[in-house]
């Protein structure tokens, strides 16, 4: 498996515990897909956190609870730099 293959599974099992709308595990496969997206284009944790949310509020056309993702933002950038570092 090839680094970004490995990059984007570890991702995905990262924002498999975010549950914003309480909608259930496994419910958000268009929105990981955007965020993870979302992540190799954003360096800065501030900015992923927005177009984290608009990527899920899009979808749901309702705020979203909590306020800005920007922990999870930040831990998403973190394993990116983690498997940056192994490139």
């Amino acid at each position: 498996m090839n680094e970004t293959a490995q990059l984007n599974l570890a991702l995905m099992e990262e924002l498999q515990a975010f549950d914003p709308y309480e909608a259930g595990e496994g419910f958000y496969e268009t929105e990981m897909a955007d965020v993870i997206y979302a992540v190799h284009q954003q360096e800065k944790a501030l900015k992923l956190a927005a177009q984290i949310r608009s990527i899920y509020e899009h979808s749901f056309d309702q705020p979203m609870p909590g306020g800005e993702p920007i922990e999870l933002a930040e831990k998403l950038l973190e394993i990116k730099r983690n498997s940056s570092c192994s490139l």
